[in-house]
């Protein structure tokens, strides 16, 4: 396996670890791409791959570094990202991480003030003064908000199916000696996952994805369904993993209404979660109360090839709000049968509607929560 562009996008890591360790003027120049706190595979790919890119093209003295925001111990909750990273090539332990610095507190150099490219993310979660930062926003979500710190930021968003058709996009645009097998693979495994292996029930898949993975995938020398079905056990899989683990893996949260809400996604089905934890509703609880949040939705999505396919659950723990919250998301066409006993303080349903995602329905949660809700 030819692994030339992942060896360069290694070099990049190598340096930002060797600069970070020599202080804040080694940092001068400073740009950084990152996804968000999900740091699902889609993140972690699609900021790299665009990384290398940014490294060919930007102005002298600059200085550009992958960072995941996330701790460094979080990523083993992520065994299919680590599962891909380790298959393309990728040096990860040499990975930026949140614990080596927050993009708010890093400091000028040079005169030059560090700058902040999102890939697959609208920074919403970060602190305004990392906001006032971002250069530039790549997005592939509905729901995307130019951030009002940046307003002369560089703004893409379009509908795809993973944002690693974008990052795929603009380096065959560049040059297409830049796809090497490491970094195709790379790339090539998020567009799987996020389309699920372009599965028309979910909805995702646009003409583009699936150009892309097809020039992925012959640049990687490996089959589309096989290297799906390795991520998606491994994902699956996530033996050890308790409740606090599996509701924090991949999280997402925010604010609108004057209301703080959270979404968590889990490839673990209600009944596989209740084999390894008889009470996850207290662990919703305690989870939602932790980080204050006035409401808590738990996505799952799971695949069961001998039981139906694609399939979807979901939690709702939201306090004195679940009844309305419930009714919201009936009228928003889940095709909802309620899973719990009544009264219960958290709600379980089946989602029928599988088409609906996460990245489909928060941009709805947060303009239900910021208009009048009765």
């Amino acid at each position: 396996m030819n692994h030339s562009c992942i060896q360069r996008v290694n070099r990049l890591l190598r340096d930002g670890r060797r600069r970070l360790r020599s202080g804040r003027k080694a940092l001068a120049g400073l740009r950084l791409v990152t996804g968000s706190p999900a740091a699902d595979a889609d993140c972690l790919a699609s900021s790299i791959g665009y990384a290398l890119l940014q490294s060919l093209d930007a102005p002298a003295g600059t200085f550009v570094l992958p960072w995941v925001p996330i701790p460094r111990a979080e990523l083993a909750l992520r065994p299919e990202v680590l599962l891909l990273a380790r298959r393309a090539g990728l040096a990860v332990r040499c990975l930026a991480c949140a614990e080596d610095f927050a993009p708010e507190r890093l400091e000028s150099g040079g005169g030059r003030e560090p700058e902040l490219i999102l890939v697959d993310s609208d920074g919403a979660w970060l602190p305004a003064d990392a906001r006032r930062r971002i250069v530039e926003v790549l997005d592939h979500h509905p729901g995307a908000r130019r951030p009002a710190e940046a307003p002369g930021a560089r703004w893409t968003v379009e509908a795809v199916g993973s944002a690693c058709t974008l990052v795929t996009e603009r380096l065959l645009a560049r040059d297409p000696g830049l796809l090497d097998a490491g970094l195709a693979l790379l790339l090539l495994g998020p567009i799987l996952l996020d389309t699920v292996l372009f599965a028309s029930a979910v909805e995702r898949t646009t003409p583009r994805d699936r150009q892309a993975a097809a020039r992925l995938a012959a640049v990687a020398g490996v089959g589309e369904a096989e290297l799906y079905v390795e991520l998606l056990s491994a994902r699956q899989e996530l033996p050890g993993l308790g409740s606090p683990e599996l509701l924090r893996r991949d999280y997402k949260g925010g604010e609108a209404g004057g209301l703080r809400y959270g979404i968590s996604s889990s490839p673990v089905s209600l009944r596989r979660w209740r084999d390894r934890d008889p009470a996850p509703e207290q662990a919703a609880i305690r989870f939602r109360e932790e980080r204050g949040l006035d409401l808590l939705l738990v996505m799952i999505a799971y695949e069961e090839p001998g039981a139906g396919g694609f399939r979807r659950e979901l939690g709702v723990s939201a306090g004195r709000h679940t009844g309305i919250l419930t009714d919201f998301l009936r009228q928003e066409g889940l095709r909802l049968r309620e899973l719990s006993a009544a009264g219960a303080a958290v709600r379980w349903f089946s989602q029928e509607a599988v088409e609906i995602s996460r990245k489909k329905l928060e941009p709805r949660l947060r303009a239900w929560l910021e208009g009048p809700r009765g």
